[in-house]
């Protein structure tokens, strides 16, 4: 796979949905998370300076929480990284001004890892860089708090360090989480490349078939009768340039070669009529009503024509005409041409 392949395979890849983020389980998951800052807030109120203050950053860690696992294709919104944050530098703000100055913490200081949880799931929807911004913003609010408080800058520094390190797995997490599924979207892919080549040869090798028994039911029995050594009179010579010609038609106009005109055809040249279908586009219209009216056509034109030439021809994909019918006897010349859509042209 080349580096672009690579790049754009990484691209496509969106973690949030392997890991199932929009599940009834994760919502769940979310739930749990809700109801246990819920709980640390209730269990150490009074151990906080402030409690409504981190009431209020319960509310807004919850709230982002539910924002995170909302159904979107990765990255996730610059709106929305945004708000988580904002929420993370409020949160922690909040919880900075509600701990006490002095005593043990305990669990009051929930915030860092709910905190530390939402930027982990912002490394993995695609945001790492953010999620690493958010991580700094918290450590300088924390250090911030812990010089206010007399506990000392790096005190609130070293309160991060398991936090940090949770963020550092989740963000290589989804570096290999990302490579791993592009791997598998490439996988895929080649399968069902391979899948539609297989399909392609055998749509081929059905039409070589096809056409080989269209030639041995047309050419056979005439060759056996020349390897039966059967003198060849006047109606056998024409049997044999009525068959050329039906051979030829098939090869040269192949995608009107259907059964309509290759008996209008026949019956023409039966009565004298030189007959040329040619199939410059290589493909007949996918639209069954337009062959329709274009099959109807050719057999009508082929039909009135008592003698001369008929030159019938589906033209190339672009032109302004798909298909023209001309016919000539002598001094005598009828042009028929018929739009993309099988209908006639003024």
């Amino acid at each position: 796979m080349t580096a672009a392949r690579t790049q754009t395979a990484l691209e496509r890849a969106d973690v949030s949905r392997l890991l199932f983020l929009d599940t009834t389980p994760a919502r769940l998951l979310v739930v749990l998370f809700v109801v246990s800052n819920a709980v640390f807030t209730v269990a150490t109120a009074h151990v906080l300076a402030y409690p409504r203050a981190a009431y209020v950053a319960m509310l807004v860690v919850s709230a982002t929480a539910v924002l995170l696992v909302r159904t979107h294709p990765d990255p996730f919104p610059a709106r929305d990284t945004a708000v988580v944050l904002t929420a993370v530098a409020l949160s922690s703000a909040m919880m900075a001004y509600a701990l006490p100055d002095e005593g043990d913490l305990g669990r009051a200081t929930w915030h860092l890892g709910s905190n530390t949880w939402l930027l982990f799931f912002l490394a993995v929807r695609r945001r790492a860089w953010f999620a690493w911004l958010g991580m700094a913003l918290m450590a300088a609010i924390t250090a911030a708090w812990g010089a206010s408080a007399g506990r000392g800058a790096l005190t609130g520094i070293t309160m991060l360090d398991t936090h940090i390190g949770i963020l550092l797995v989740g963000t290589l997490f989804a570096l290999i989480l990302r490579r791993t599924s592009a791997r598998i979207n490439a996988l895929n892919e080649r399968s069902v490349s391979s899948a539609a080549d297989a399909a392609a040869t055998d749509a081929a090798r059905q039409v070589r078939r096809a056409r080989v028994s269209e030639l041995a039911e047309v050419a056979v029995p005439l060759l056996e009768q020349i390897a039966a050594g059967t003198d060849a009179d006047d109606r056998m010579r024409r049997e044999f340039s009525l068959t050329e010609a039906l051979l030829r038609d098939s090869v040269r106009g192949r995608s009107l070669a259907v059964p309509a005109v290759v008996d209008a055809a026949t019956q023409a040249r039966r009565r004298g009529v030189e007959v040329t279908i040619l199939d410059d586009r290589g493909s007949a219209p996918s639209d069954g009503e337009t062959l329709s009216r274009m099959v109807d056509a050719t057999v009508a034109g082929l039909t009135r024509a008592r003698g001369g030439r008929v030159t019938v021809r589906l033209l190339p994909e672009g032109r302004p005409a798909a298909l023209t019918i001309v016919a000539a006897d002598g001094d005598d010349v009828e042009r028929v041409t018929l739009a993309e859509d099988g209908s006639p042209t003024e």
